[in-house]
């Protein structure tokens, strides 16, 4: 497809005498022809960034370009050292997909030339129309590859390989990220936030998904030992999203992206996607965990948040735990879960508690009166200590907020 779109810029190009670019809906390069005669700072910087400043989108923007059907004329300004240009809105039945761009320095593009311009656009339409297509037929077997049934995991795999888009044997780690905010949809942000991602990484490494309330990317590995690429692709994915969400919603929101364990057998990442799930759950109820988590590196948590459902946490939790929680004594709970992670260093929990000595042992000698826990016993200080993290991942109210072991010494 990307063939038949630079073929048609580049015929577009030769036809008219002038340098053109085919940009997506958000003013991302797709393909460009040879630059030849005058161009522009702007047009230089779009390629080689390929992408358009939200400043300078603005501006074109305020010609009117995402509404109009006709092709428009953009002026010269000087100021911007933006040289004279024609934009014809690429459209298919009625809905923006991008934008084809000519630069017309001496402004003196004639009517057939337009309609030359204009034909192109039409066709490219077409063009991009089918990528989308393709793309939701790409979605449906990823949404098949992260299926509960195997018969449809084997299905999906087999086409994917057939078409070349995932190659099978080869490690494959699958990378979630959310956004956690109160609001109907999130779906488009995180759409064109994978797509960003996607955009600028390497030919053929990724594979990208978008669910309702996380995206998905899939992304293959060259050694299983290293997954250094899909970290640095969970960083940019989340940052990007974090933009985007923060740019629709007033003060934005928090973003996380998790990661599962490498997988060689395509009809088995979904093991891998099943714990970057997993993670998740873990990082949005324990923020201390960061904003990007390996499943491989929650410790404990691995064993906590696959308990099969609340009713089993609730059973699991140590009644003592229970009738803590229960008592109402917020500034017990959060002492006596911060001695714990902290390892019982009263020195440390303490300073981060920022309390005397002496209140910290009182807090510790109240919570044994009220509760029965003997802190001198290592099988209790085990049980308070898991059923503290599961009432967290069981959503019941814990007051305070643990600590993050590795930002302490």
């Amino acid at each position: 497809m990307a063939s038949d779109l630079q073929l048609l810029v580049d015929q577009v190009s030769s036809r008219i005498g002038a340098a053109a670019v085919l940009e997506d809906h958000e003013q991302r390069t797709i393909v460009h022809s040879s630059q030849a005669g005058r161009i522009d700072s702007v047009r230089r910087d779009s390629i080689l960034h390929r992408t358009t400043s939200p400043e300078l989108m603005a501006w074109f923007r305020s010609f009117g370009i995402t509404t109009c059907r006709d092709i428009v004329r953009i002026p010269a300004n000087p100021t911007l050292e933006i040289l004279p240009r024609v934009c014809a809105p690429v459209r298919y039945r009625g809905r923006l997909l991008g934008f084809l761009w000519l630069i017309d320095a001496d402004e003196s593009f004639s009517t057939a030339e337009l309609g030359v311009v204009e034909k192109a656009s039409e066709h490219a339409a077409l063009l991009l129309y089918e990528e989308r297509l393709a793309e939701r037929l790409v979605g449906q077997a990823l949404t098949h590859l992260l299926s509960p049934s195997e018969e449809l995991r084997e299905a999906a795999a087999m086409q994917l390989v057939d078409q070349s888009l995932a190659r099978d044997g080869e490690p494959t780690v699958v990378v979630v990220v959310q956004p956690f905010a109160d609001t109907a949809d999130l779906r488009i942000a995180i759409d064109e936030a994978l797509f960003d991602v996607a955009w600028g990484a390497p030919p053929g490494s990724l594979l990208r998904l978008t669910q309702a309330d996380h995206g998905v990317l899939l992304v293959q590995l060259a050694d299983v030992a290293d997954d250094k690429i899909a970290e640095v692709l969970a960083h940019a994915c989340r940052e990007r999203l974090e933009r985007r969400v923060a740019g629709a919603l007033a003060g934005g929101a928090r973003v996380v992206a998790t990661m599962g364990d490498p997988q060689t057998d395509l009809t088995k990442v979904v093991t891998s996607y099943r714990q970057a799930r997993q993670a998740m759950r873990v990082a949005s109820t324990i923020p201390q965990m960061g904003d990007v988590v390996r499943w491989r590196d929650l410790g404990v948590f691995r064993a906590l948040v696959q308990l099969p459902n609340r009713e089993a946490v609730a059973s699991a939790i140590d009644p003592r735990v229970s009738a803590l929680l229960r008592s109402g004594d917020d500034a017990l709970v959060a002492t006596l879960e911060t001695y714990l992670d902290l390892a019982c260093d009263a020195r440390a929990t303490a300073s981060h508690l920022h309390l005397h000595r002496g209140t910290l042992y009182y807090r510790l000698e109240k919570t044994a009166r009220l509760t029965g826990i003997d802190m001198s016993n290592g099988y209790d200080r085990l049980s308070v200590h898991l059923g503290l993290k599961l009432a967290r991942l069981a959503g019941q109210p814990v007051p305070g907020r643990p600590v993050h072991l590795s930002s302490t010494t």
